[in-house]
């Protein structure tokens, strides 16, 4: 995407609108999910899943410094399954074995006691949390840790059935060297916002 003469120029006053910060979090969002994705192709080559890991986190760290000049709309919650193994000397394992509430059972020979160790998996319920920031057209989710909740108690919490992300062809989005000078901006702290725009 060429950058909007408007931009540039207001990138030349320090001046930050909200529609240019709409368009920098899209890009390093969609960036990050892009390398998220090549991150999953290559997990079986270290070297390439590692450099695509380093790549999406350091997006996901720019969309932060982005996000903080902003207020979040809400908290959206999501519900899914996670899998969680349960061994024979833990609490539980004896309730979890009899109701038959599990879809794997195995055990392993634990060297070190010299004995077996029974082991089942089970599905639960775990909730995750995000930040949300809603831009009209254009919408952006930060991970919340449960224990943060108490920071935002004037943001009204509400479920969301999943949250389903994708990557974006880079020719659709704002350069990263665009998202460099207003980061630049933000960590010099020479710029005047302007959210009307």
């Amino acid at each position: 995407m060429k950058t909007p003469k408007e931009y540039t120029e207001n990138i030349k006053k320090g001046i930050l609108t909200k529609s240019m910060l709409k368009d920098c979090l899209f890009s390093v969002n969609k960036r990050a999910k892009n390398c998220r994705d090549k991150e999953r192709e290559y997990r079986h080559n270290y070297i390439y899943k590692e450099k695509y890991r380093n790549q999406k986190e350091e997006y996901y760290l720019q969309k932060d410094s982005l996000l903080a000049l902003l207020t979040p709309t809400c908290i959206h919650e999501e519900t899914h399954q996670t899998k969680r193994r349960i061994y024979d000397y833990e609490d539980g394992y004896e309730e979890y074995l009899c109701s038959g509430n599990f879809f794997y059972e195995n055990e392993y020979y634990d060297r070190e006691i010299r004995d077996y160790v029974s082991f089942i998996d089970v599905w639960e319920d775990e909730n995750k949390y995000y930040l949300f920031y809603d831009f009209g057209d254009r919408s952006f989710h930060k991970p919340l840790c449960e224990s943060c909740l108490s920071y935002y108690p004037e943001l009204k919490v509400i479920h969301i059935d999943s949250l389903v992300t994708y990557g974006k062809d880079i020719e659709q989005l704002i350069s990263c060297q665009f998202v460099k000078k207003v980061l630049e901006l933000i960590n010099e702290k020479t710029y005047k916002l302007d959210l009307e725009n």
